[in-house]
Formats: C-alpha cells, sequence, structure tokens
C-alpha cells in the first residue's frame, strides 16, 4: 500500500543552538499543537511559535495557543520554536 504519510518538524529550544528533528505520523495539514507537544514531550509551560507565510508580510513566526488547532507548515515541513513561559 502507499507508504504511511508524515511530516518533519524541525524546533528550536532556549537551550540548543542546534535544531531538533523529529517525525509526527501524520499529512502536514493535519498536525495540530497536541500532536506536535506529544512529539517533542517537554515538561513545563511553553509557548510555541511556528514558521508561517503570510499573504500580506511574508515570513512570520505564528504563536498557536489551542491544543486542537492546525499549525502551519513552511515547505512541506513544520519548522518552529519552543520557548519557556
Amino acid at each position: 500500500g502507499p507508504a504511511a504519510a508524515s511530516t518533519k518538524v524541525l524546533y528550536y529550544t532556549d537551550r540548543s543552538l542546534t535544531p531538533f528533528l523529529v517525525n509526527i505520523p501524520k499529512r502536514l495539514g493535519d498536525v495540530t499543537l497536541q500532536d506536535f507537544k506529544a512529539a517533542v514531550d517537554r515538561h513545563g509551560s511553553f509557548r510555541y511559535h511556528f514558521k508561517s507565510l503570510d499573504p500580506e508580510f511574508g515570513t512570520v513566526k505564528e504563536e498557536v495557543f489551542q491544543d486542537d488547532a492546525v499549525i502551519p507548515g513552511w515547505e512541506g515541513k513544520i519548522v518552529a520554536w519552543v520557548e519557556e513561559d
């Protein structure tokens, strides 16, 4: 059958200069903040920003708050910043 859909997620934290890479076994456009939090599995209070393309402003970092919100993609993947709140 067809290969399982998965999305590459590159994320940065305050504590490392090098980004981390995880795979989430869902298609881009179906990945929610909850999926991202589960894949990253960090304890504490964080803010989550995602690289996004805004029609008016171009490339932006978009903050996502709600667990059930679909997170934006960037060129077929997700680029994120996990910042301690």
